[in-house]
């Protein structure tokens, strides 16, 4: 796959009172919001249409980076977030408290948080989750820092105007690549994440089952859309290749209203755009301000497409990234089997919490407090809406992303704040670890 730069542009758009308001900028009054947000979490859930009368027939994933709730989002009213106030001690013993980030916006200067399986094993500390100091490198106090809303206006619009889930958990406690796989899989046969294979290497995974292969059954279309290294170069079967395309696809197929049934969209998150902070991905060493350019043209893509109107947009990150987070993930069912001897990681407990946020005409403004939700609520919402059978037992136990929504209503898009991104450093840092 060809690695595509898409450091968005300057964004210019007109600032009219209203749109202001709806977005919780400018005249936005926090006390009535926060009113507005317990008056949603409080009333009862919409019952659910059939399947065959759900109004949307495009389900978009923007799966991002590395991220806990608490990192970006602790800050909303309404929700169960924590941000200043709480310590956590490091290898010595010695506790400190958390932080506020900006103005750094990448963290060149620390050690990416290690969010291997068996670091995020002490992390959780069976179910203390107090060790995210423990796994870092004594004084590197990076992994208890946090975003406030004034950092991130993209993802504090979407968070504030649309529905945003404060109990949704990445599917494992582990890192990317077995996370990636459950929201394609429902399951996962690797346990770590590695570098890309080179055209012609082996390729990690054989799983044999993806929501890929439920959506060809029912003729329905599917795609994943990449700069660079998707998920689907992992599978030895390589029969997902002819429906993976470079991102800029992505932007020509929403603009004329051929946008699959079911797509993937990544940023750029490549293992060298990850080492040297040119990701768009909100992942660390990458600048959060290129993860907030790249989120906004997806979000414009799509609320400007013809298809706008039949739409749910899912933004998600796909795990924590060693990053805190004050809530304990609970257990579930499971019934994966890793190959190989062991030692394996926990797969009957979800992860920890990250950013989820349904973008829709029928994803009101709300917290959705319900759960837990994980990446398989998304593939359950699929199932659900096209009657397709699930993968495994996590699927099929997972609750369903469209419990959320209300489908008895529709919504307008709102107008993103006008954003400039800063330019990102390349990250040069000669005490970085793998």
């Amino acid at each position: 796959m060809k690695n595509v730069s898409v450091t968005a542009p300057a964004r210019s758009r007109a600032k009219k009172v209203g749109a202001l308001a709806a977005m919780g900028m400018g005249s936005w009054d926090p006390a009535g919001a926060v009113a507005t947000l317990r008056s949603a979490k409080g009333a009862p859930g919409v019952k659910l249409p059939k399947p065959k009368d759900a109004p949307f027939d495009t389900v978009v994933v923007v799966m991002m980076e590395n991220r806990s709730f608490d990192t970006l989002l602790g800050w909303l009213p309404g929700a169960n977030g924590k941000q200043a106030g709480l310590s956590y001690a490091d290898s010595t013993g010695k506790s400190y408290d958390t932080w506020h980030l900006a103005p750094d916006w990448q963290g060149c200067q620390f050690q990416d948080p290690f969010h291997i399986w068996q670091a995020v094993k002490l992390q959780f500390n069976d179910g203390k989750v107090d060790g995210f100091l423990q796994t870092q490198p004594v004084g590197d106090q990076f992994p208890i820092g946090y975003y406030k809303k004034s950092d991130l206006p993209i993802l504090a619009s979407l968070a504030q105007n649309f529905t945003t889930f404060d109990n949704y958990f990445c599917s494992m406690l582990g890192p990317t690549w077995p996370n990636r796989f459950y929201q394609l899989c429902a399951t996962t046969d690797v346990d770590y994440t590695g570098y890309f294979p080179a055209p012609g290497a082996p390729r990690p995974s054989n799983l044999q089952t993806a929501i890929f292969d439920r959506t060809k059954a029912a003729g329905l279309t599917a795609a994943y859309y990449s700069p660079g290294e998707p998920m689907t170069g992992l599978f030895a079967s390589k029969k997902y290749d002819d429906i993976t395309y470079d991102y800029p696809r992505f932007l020509e197929d929403a603009a004329a209203g051929k946008l699959p049934n079911v797509a993937f969209v990544d940023p750029t998150y490549t293992a060298e755009a990850e080492l040297n902070g040119t990701s768009t991905d909100y992942h660390a060493y990458g600048s959060v301000q290129q993860g907030e350019a790249f989120l906004a043209q997806v979000y414009d893509a799509i609320t400007q497409s013809p298809q706008w109107g039949r739409t749910v947009m899912v933004v998600n990150f796909d795990e924590h990234g060693g990053f805190f987070d004050h809530v304990v993930p609970p257990a579930v069912e499971d019934d994966t089997v890793l190959p190989g001897s062991g030692p394996f990681p926990n797969l009957k407990n979800l992860g920890f919490r990250v950013p989820a946020i349904a973008v829709s005409p029928f994803a009101q403004k709300k917290i959705e407090q319900a759960g837990p939700y994980e990446h398989c609520s998304v593939l359950k919402m699929i199932e659900w809406r096209w009657g397709l059978q699930p993968m495994t037992v996590r699927d099929a136990k997972a609750k369903n992303f469209a419990d959320a929504l209300d489908f008895s209503k529709r919504r307008d898009p709102i107008t993103l704040p006008a954003f400039v991104p800063n330019v990102a450093e390349v990250c040069t840092n000669p005490n970085h670890l793998p």
